[in-house]
């Protein structure tokens, strides 16, 4: 399940899943047409209610890039649970990622928002480079090939980033650096996301600040500072940087790092979470 997730966040960002709510909501006609800064969409839409939809996004010069495919879910669940515009929103059908020349990258199915069936990817090429088979979002089957076609170890398609230092060090570094301004009532939760590069450096640095309105003048404040704490923050592995970068398809990629930091009992505590 784990491998299952990573994946659908570097097939598909949150960002992404809403603007389709949207339109899929505000669908009037079988399908719909939207231009972007980087990219182009066109959504079509069938079923008795058109609840199922695919969304092919096609490059500024006109290539096709990919095909995705969609089902939405009825805002009121069976069990009386409501569905916001984001769960309504869940993977049926095919995906297709193409190369700049057309040739087939990925080909991959999903029921009910998990892979179903065959995954695979291709070199530019068309040769097989990775034939893998999904039972309910788990994989039950996987091979990999050089360009030769000799098979060769798999390793997992998506390897998100990963913090190499200590937790500890991490732990002890920021209960130094926040416990005088994160004290659980004025400031109660601190939020930075880290955008990490190909090599694990962070290039940058956002935060995002939860406080009682009685201490909105703090935040900016805040948010800057936090911003130097991360930014400052040692390397404890001599000649090593802190993070690991993401891997994608065998290539380093950059990622982002979201490091939340709260108080438990009077404790200073952190999550770290990690998306394309």
């Amino acid at each position: 399940m784990k491998a299952f997730l990573t994946l659908c966040f570097w097939l598909l960002s949150a960002q992404y899943v809403q603007a389709q709510a949207d339109s899929a909501q505000e669908a009037s006609s079988n399908t719909v047409r939207r231009t972007h800064d980087e990219y182009d969409e066109e959504i079509s839409y069938y079923g008795k209610r058109n609840e199922y939809f695919t969304v092919r996004i096609f490059r500024k010069s006109g290539e096709l890039f990919r095909l995705d495919s969609y089902k939405l879910l009825p805002k009121d669940l069976p069990n009386g649970f409501q569905l916001d515009s984001i769960s309504r929103v869940v993977r049926y059908g095919p995906t297709k990622i193409l190369y700049r020349t057309g040739q087939l990258y990925i080909t991959c199915e999903y029921k009910d928002d998990l892979l179903q069936g065959p995954f695979m990817v291709f070199y530019e090429d068309g040769s097989i480079k990775r034939r893998e088979f999904y039972k309910y979002g788990r994989i039950t089957q996987s091979k990999c090939y050089d360009l030769e076609g000799e098979v060769h170890k798999c390793e997992p398609f998506y390897q998100p980033t990963k913090f190499i230092s200590k937790r500890d060090d991490l732990a002890t570094y920021l209960k130094q650096k926040l416990s005088s301004v994160l004290d659980g009532e004025q400031i109660r939760r601190i939020t930075a996301t880290l955008r990490i590069n190909e090599i694990g450096q962070v290039v940058n640095v956002s935060v995002s600040v939860n406080a009682a309105s009685t201490a909105h003048y703090q935040v900016a404040g805040v948010s800057s500072y936090v911003q130097q704490v991360i930014r400052n923050m040692p390397e404890w592995t001599p000649d090593k940087l802190n993070w690991k970068p993401a891997i994608n398809d065998g290539a380093a990629t950059s990622s982002t790092c979201v490091l939340s930091v709260f108080r438990v009992y009077g404790s200073i505590q952190y999550d770290l979470s990690y998306r394309m």
